[in-house]
């Protein structure tokens, strides 16, 4: 994934079972993948499908880092000319 996309910015995020979302992409042995569908399982753990069709059960304990998309930063206030 590259550093910085038309609609915002790629930063690396630790997440559990609770805060993983759809979109989130997870580096594993090297490969990135994509989240495609979420399943809530007992004891608060969640199933992850994969875009490519793999699946990952996500323990309620367990936290991994992945690479989520954010909004880019505002803008810093720039002048007009007329106001100059």
């Amino acid at each position: 994934m590259r550093g910085v996309e038309e609609s915002g910015w790629n930063r690396a995020v630790e997440v559990t079972a609770d805060s993983v979302r759809v979109g989130d992409a997870v580096t594993l042995g090297g490969r990135t993948l994509t989240v495609a569908d979420l399943n809530g399982l007992p004891n608060g753990a969640k199933q992850l499908r994969f875009a490519t069709g793999e699946i990952l059960t996500l323990h309620c304990r367990s936290a991994l880092t992945v690479t989520r998309l954010s909004p880019p930063p505002p803008r810093a206030y720039r002048r007009r000319r007329e106001d100059r």
